[in-house]
């Protein structure tokens, strides 16, 4: 079997770079997409370099966490008075009320998205290997990532969830996450335990996938993202010995983008 091991947001915080790089090292993370719109995105991309041969790095298309790349009034849509892009929470509420259910003016997603692109270009001397969703994306912005990912070559990591791992779903569930996320089910939820009873069925398949958000916490990232305390649970996971012992004994192959 052949499993691809994806870490999302890498760079959302400094802290939870260095424990993606310690996923890396130490355990199945072959896998990651990166933000490049943060204020630490360039000393983040010094530190993942050494990696590079041995993973595929990626963006992770951000229109919710942080500021934007793009001048603020030239995205008026997708940003609050103070200049931050609107939370995720906030953008589903603001399509809730729009017209027709998306309040995001595509022209300025494709604007800020390809700044992302050009920005990790200019970092890295090269395109990304796959470009990736971030937590709010609608029908309409799916698409419009897809076609910028096609018209710079690039795989879309949807497009290959489909088509190679043939999920049947828009995104992957990560369906050992307890919710609500509250601290105490984030640090219940168990992606060890997840994988460990789930063995039979990711084994029977020739591609396997697992998704999820491995890091370390740090300020940065509870102000930043509910998702915080999932994180080291997730890189407890991908660490432990159970796993590392299990992708052994299995003869499992990890792959990344690259290799597909």
């Amino acid at each position: 079997m052949k499993l691809l091991v994806q870490s999302d947001d890498y760079a959302i915080s400094p802290a939870v770079a260095r424990g993606i790089l310690y996923g890396i090292e130490n355990g199945i993370i072959r896998n990651t997409g990166m933000f490049m719109n943060m204020p630490w995105s360039v000393e983040c991309g010094k530190l993942i370099m050494p990696y590079l041969d041995k993973i595929a790095l990626g963006i992770d298309l951000n229109l919710t966490t942080g500021t934007p790349l793009t001048k603020p009034d030239l995205i008026p849509s997708l940003v609050q008075d103070n200049g931050a892009f609107h939370t995720s929470n906030e953008s589903r509420t603001l399509d809730a009320k729009a017209e027709n259910q998306e309040h995001a003016v595509l022209e300025e997603v494709i604007l800020e998205l390809e700044n992302q692109i050009k920005r990790f270009v200019e970092l890295f001397g090269r395109k990304p290997d796959y470009v990736h969703p971030h937590a709010y994306a609608t029908p309409a912005i799916i698409h419009a990532e897809s076609e910028l990912a096609k018209a710079y070559g690039i795989p879309f990591s949807l497009d290959v969830f489909h088509k190679i791992f043939k999920l049947e779903t828009t995104l992957p569930k990560m369906e050992w996450y307890l919710k609500p996320a509250t601290p105490e089910n984030q640090l219940k939820s168990s992606l060890k335990t997840y994988i460990l009873m789930h063995s039979e069925e990711l084994l029977k398949k020739d591609y396997s996938l697992i998704v999820g958000h491995m890091g370390f916490v740090d300020h940065n990232l509870m102000k930043l993202s509910s998702y915080n305390l999932y994180r080291i649970s997730d890189l407890e996971a991908v660490t432990s010995p159970e796993i590392v012992k299990w992708v052994e004994d299995n003869q499992i192959e990890l792959i990344s983008y690259r290799n597909l």
